[in-house]
């Protein structure tokens, strides 16, 4: 009988197999990556802050995958770090930004996390401020950002936010 040694590798192989993870395993993994991924990411906002207080636009777009997308509110989507980078820019170049972010949650699994939060935001024009940008403001935001672990970093894949603040009416078209 030729089946025998087939059947003795097939049971050895299924002996070897790495057992599937109970419900209770994967919450408690995924809650202590979620835990470890919060501290990096509130680490990573820290510094992205500092960034955009300092006026460095280059260092800040550091927080970013390449591949990142930022999806400003009222514009087009932002693709890649580089055109990240240029938005920072064009923003830091129109006044002073203060940003104060809070994050409320993050659910993470393996080299994905997501991040829900809030943050109060400050801006003071400053000379170079284009036209509908010369008042100072203040508002908070709602936002939720994606993450991936690459390297061992966590980066920011993908940004979005919403405004507390009301819409501004379009300038009044002159005749």
């Amino acid at each position: 009988m030729r089946a025998t040694p087939w059947f003795a590798a097939v049971l050895l192989l299924a002996a070897c197999a790495p057992k599937p993870e109970t419900p209770e395993q994967m919450a408690a993994r995924m809650k202590a990556e979620s835990d470890s991924a919060r501290v990096a990411i509130e680490t990573a906002n820290a510094h992205f802050v500092r960034h955009i207080a300092a006026g460095r636009a280059d260092s800040a777009a550091l927080t970013y995958a390449e591949d990142a997308v930022y999806y400003p509110a009222n514009a087009p989507a932002v693709r890649g770090r580089a055109a990240i980078a240029s938005a920072l820019k064009d923003m830091l170049a129109a006044g002073t930004w203060t940003l104060a972010p809070k994050t409320l949650t993050v659910e993470a699994n393996s080299p994905l996390a997501i991040e829900t939060g809030s943050a109060t935001m400050a801006f003071v024009p400053g000379p170079k401020a284009p036209a509908g940008m010369n008042a100072a403001f203040t508002d908070t935001i709602k936002y939720v950002t994606t993450w991936r672990r690459l390297a061992g970093q966590w980066l920011v894949s993908n940004d979005i936010s919403t405004s507390d603040r009301a819409a501004q009416p379009a300038p009044a078209k002159r005749r």
